[in-house]
């Protein structure tokens, strides 16, 4: 039988790209799958098969300034948390009239963003929460693990205080519940997208909890760039879409890396001025973006942030990583990368040409690492994302046809 799954998610790469493989999968069974974020992301998610919804999500313009790996200004992470709350109250409504009138069997949300299930306790739908990131439950929690162990974490307790307690009070005045926690609401499925392997306490997650990992395959057609030289070892560097604007970062890789033995491939972003990262040697290639999944496919090694989806890919292609982490949770990703032994995490604040070659051509030269890369990768391979997920999805909805599980409002 036909269904019908709502997807709701912030605009960003980062939160949207992992689910895209079971949108595309669950269109393949014949379902329907509506998609609601914002006006910028509706081609991405029309092209893996989804109806796009444009909801009025009003994030604030720009990423926080960083400078080094020093954290965002508290001042400035408190009006970014107040634009969030903004955008719960005001995307609220509109997803609540489009989906009472354009009933889904189940509603898939972003578990970063509490508005998802806010609409389904509003409409009595089965919630679903979608983990780009790491899941949470009693014995792990990012923001009680990771973010609050970052050195503003007493200058952002309040502003994460005042945002719960926002929401909370918006909750209330509709009837509906929301604990203090700001992010992470588990739904009657969770759907995590990485694999149990790499989830910090992955075997104490109940079997509400679905590890899907990442869905690569599928996603290398990318087109438009050839190595310069097919013979030279391959080495991508990114600081991912966000924090990027570092051109003292990406002026340090090129004196690391030029005239080394390495074919080096830079992804700088759009904030950042090539200008100022100066004349680079002839190894080394300036791109403002880069098919990242068809590079890390012939790459030797990738010098990252470690964002999820970036870390994911590598470990999908079992590219050994050295990370360089702008924020507390790619801080997590980098630490777990070096506990499985697939690369090293550097000191964002300590770096030096030097360190960065050095680290790069051990990492890239050694036996062990390349050897748990390769098992990881052939672990990940081995399973099937977006068909597990969307079994889960069709038997949640299954069951609550027949009358059994219980709403998320009435828990």
């Amino acid at each position: 039988m036909s269904r019908h799954f709502a997807f709701v998610s912030m605009p960003a790469h980062g939160h949207i790209n992992p689910t895209l493989p079971l949108v595309t999968e669950l269109v393949r069974r014949g379902h329907r799958v509506t998609y609601a974020t914002g006006a910028e992301m509706a081609g991405t998610v029309r092209a893996a098969g989804a109806e796009p919804v444009e909801v009025p999500f009003s994030m604030p313009d720009g990423p926080p300034p960083m400078t080094g790996g020093t954290p965002p200004d508290p001042d400035d992470m408190a009006r970014r948390m107040q634009a969030f709350a903004t955008s719960v109250e005001d995307t609220f409504p509109v997803l609540v009239e489009h989906f009472g009138r354009d009933r889904p069997d189940a509603l898939c949300g972003d578990a970063m963003s509490p508005v998802s299930s806010l609409v389904a306790q509003e409409l009595d739908l089965p919630f679903v929460s979608l983990n780009p990131s790491f899941a949470g439950n009693e014995h792990f929690d990012l923001r009680r693990d990771v973010l609050n162990r970052s050195p503003v974490a007493a200058a952002m307790a309040p502003v994460f205080a005042g945002l719960a307690e926002r929401v909370a009070k918006f909750a209330r005045s509709r009837g509906l519940r929301h604990d203090a926690a700001v992010f992470g609401t588990p739904g009657e499925l969770n759907l995590v997208f990485v694999p149990r392997s790499f989830q910090p306490a992955g075997d104490t997650f109940d079997d509400t909890f679905v590890f899907l990992g990442p869905s690569v395959a599928g996603r290398s057609g990318d087109v438009g760039w050839e190595p310069r030289d097919p013979d030279a070892p391959l080495l991508l560097i990114s600081l991912g879409t966000v924090f990027n604007d570092r051109p003292d970062f990406f002026r340090l890789c090129a004196e690391a890396f030029g005239g080394s033995r390495w074919q080096v491939l830079m992804a700088v972003g759009e904030r950042v001025d090539l200008d100022a990262i100066g004349e680079l040697p002839g190894n080394i290639e300036v791109r403002v973006h880069v098919p990242q999944v068809q590079v890390l496919e012939r790459a030797d090694a990738f010098l990252t942030h470690n964002g999820m989806n970036s870390t994911m890919e590598a470990l999908w292609f079992g590219v050994p990583q050295v990370g360089v982490p702008q924020m507390p949770e790619q801080d997590m990703n980098a630490r777990r990368v070096q506990e499985l032994g697939c690369g090293r995490r550097l000191d964002p604040d300590a770096l030096d040409a030097r360190t960065l070659l050095g680290t790069v051509d051990a990492v890239a030269d050694d036996a062990e690492v390349r050897a748990s890369c390769e098992r990881l990768s052939a672990e990940l391979r081995s399973t099937d994302g977006p068909s597990t997920g969307a079994d889960a999805l069709e038997r949640l909805v299954s069951s609550r046809a027949r009358g059994e599980g219980e709403p998320l409002s009435r828990r």
